[in-house]
């Protein structure tokens, strides 16, 4: 709700600085210096700095293309038809469509005015409203809340974690959902602000997410093997797991107890039916999962 205000003050500061500036310089038409600032406000600097490059573009190739038509065959209805059929084609072809809104609305003024001279005032008004988009949208807040969804998500994947040990019914939506707006909060705190911080973070919800696809297949498999002893072990090495879910490297420790694990599920015996041996495949694949796990971690730390 915070950027949805900003964004709104921005496009209201920025419709009254672009139509104040184009009047100081007595541009004609400099109503439409304030409209092009307001479309040109996008939801990241990286995007606004591409659409605006875009629009640019575009608008050189509709003042040019418009000026050249109107030159050799006047300022006929027709021929602004012919103009705007020819100028979309291209501005696809060119992969500049985004610039089609406001470079229609620059060519009117040359078509008004039965004045090809017109161009370059439109060109005029196209750069004081870009420039002055461009300027209000360097202020971007940081998005102070994604430390907080790092903790929460830590805390969820505890209480999953906790809840496979001690066979509870869990579900993987709520957790599925967090990540996702997680992950998508921090691309547009990169695009906005690309600073390490913000990097770091976007490879430890990277991480978390892996993580969480181990735990669905960890709760599957489990789920599809009855409480024999082996199982029983698991679990509640599981249950050491409790708060040690964080950014601290839990995981190091961790993994020395699952090397135990794996020890242990070597030297018993084999089962004596094909039944169990089945099942004690099924737990040492979840031992693998797990040993991934913890290897997520790991990674995540080493390349800090």
């Amino acid at each position: 709700m915070k950027l949805n205000w900003i964004l709104m003050l921005k496009m209201v500061l920025g419709f009254i600085i672009g139509m104040f500036v184009a009047m100081i310089f007595k541009l004609p038409y400099f109503y439409t210096a304030g409209v092009i600032a307001v479309l040109s406000f996008e939801e990241t600097k990286k995007a606004s700095i591409t659409a605006s490059i875009k629009r640019i573009l575009s608008t050189v190739l509709a003042l040019s293309l418009s000026s050249l038509l109107f030159y050799l065959f006047s300022f006929d209805v027709w021929v602004l038809f012919l103009f705007v059929g020819l100028f979309i084609v291209l501005t696809f072809l060119f992969q500049v469509d985004k610039g089609i809104i406001v470079s229609l609305v620059l060519v009117s003024q040359i078509y008004l005015e039965k004045d090809i001279n017109y161009a370059l005032n439109a060109f005029y008004i196209l750069l004081i409203g870009l420039g002055v988009a461009f300027l209000l949208n360097l202020y971007i807040p940081k998005n102070k809340l994604l430390e907080e969804k790092i903790n929460t998500i830590d805390s969820k994947i505890n209480l999953i974690i906790q809840n496979i040990a001690n066979s509870r019914p869990i579900s993987f939506d709520e957790i599925d959902d967090l990540l996702k707006e997680t992950y998508e909060n921090i691309k547009i705190e990169i695009d906005n602000v690309n600073i390490p911080k913000s990097t770091s973070i976007l490879k430890y919800v990277d991480m978390r997410i892996e993580q969480v696809s181990i735990l669905k297949r960890v709760n599957n498999t489990l789920l599809s093997v009855p409480l024999i002893e082996e199982k029983k072990i698991i679990l509640d090495f599981l249950k050491t797991f409790n708060n040690k879910i964080g950014t601290y490297n839990f995981a190091e420790n961790l993994s020395l107890e699952l090397d135990d694990l794996f020890i242990y599920f070597r030297q018993t015996n084999l089962p004596k039916n094909r039944e169990f041996f089945e099942k004690r495949a099924q737990l040492y694949y979840v031992l693998l999962e797990l040993d991934q796990f913890l290897n997520l971690k790991l990674l995540y730390h080493d390349s800090l």
